[in-house]
């Protein structure tokens, strides 16, 4: 399709306005709390999929030590700009889930990946991500992993995600639904001049909840939860927004 961008080039060319888009300032007190109500105890905690770094600055703050992973260099250097504002201490990897170097193995307490990254990983490798996550995290370590609702999302096809503004510019996430593919678009506009504007558009990968529970047992994760959100209300397929898996290793 005309237009359609590889993934990590769709985050480099939305890494100018992501924080704007998601409200980053607004939202990081939030995550704090959020993620303080789970990971309880501080330790090594790796944030896959980091984005900007939103959730890696707010473990930072909460006192773990992060180590942050996203295969866009853009979003990478944007994520290490917002922790040196915020004076989070971050160690930054640019790199896809699958390439972490194998000396990263059962370092770490936590892997946490939220935001919807998940979907960004390509159909035929979701097993063996989900496998090297487990792979990352130390015996008796834990998994929360974050992906929206594509049994819901699938089923009623409504292509509209958000909508957000700030002081110059309209963000309207939507999705296009095309002979079972997804495609995940950002059209960014002025509100001057509605003319000015960009649209990116990648493709994403809607796992539902019954492949990713089967994926998560297979792999060898144990004490397996499904939440809504992260106040730990329980998943229901038919009408949660959210997935959020969590996940302990145990061997």
């Amino acid at each position: 399709m005309s237009g359609l961008l590889e993934n990590k080039k769709f985050y480099d060319e939305a890494s100018s306005f992501y924080d704007e888009m998601i409200e980053f300032e607004k939202n990081l007190e939030k995550r704090k709390t959020s993620l303080k109500n789970i990971i309880m105890k501080t330790g090594f905690v790796a944030d896959l999929g980091c984005g900007t770094g939103l959730d890696s600055i707010a473990l930072a703050l909460n006192g773990n030590t992060v180590f942050a992973v996203d295969a866009s260099s853009k979003m990478i250097e944007a994520a290490k700009l917002n922790a040196q504002n915020f004076s989070a201490d971050v160690t930054f990897l640019k790199s896809t889930i699958q390439n972490i170097p194998e000396q990263y193995n059962s370092k770490f307490d936590f892997v946490v990946s939220l935001g919807n990254s998940l979907a960004n990983i390509e159909g035929s490798t979701i097993y063996s991500t989900i496998q090297r996550i487990y792979d990352l995290i130390c015996n008796n370590g834990y998994a929360l992993i974050h992906i929206l609702n594509y049994h819901l999302i699938l089923e009623k096809q409504e292509r509209i995600v958000s909508i957000k503004q700030d002081k110059n510019f309209w963000y309207v996430r939507f999705y296009d639904f095309i002979n079972g593919q997804i495609n995940f678009n950002i059209l960014k506009f002025d509100k001057e001049n509605p003319f000015n504007k960009q649209l990116l558009t990648t493709q994403i990968y809607g796992y539902k909840f019954d492949l990713l529970a089967k994926v998560f047992e297979s792999v060898g994760f144990k004490e397996v939860k499904f939440w809504s959100d992260l106040e730990k209300n329980k998943f229901n397929v038919t009408s949660s927004k959210d997935l959020f898996i969590y996940a302990r290793k145990l061997e």
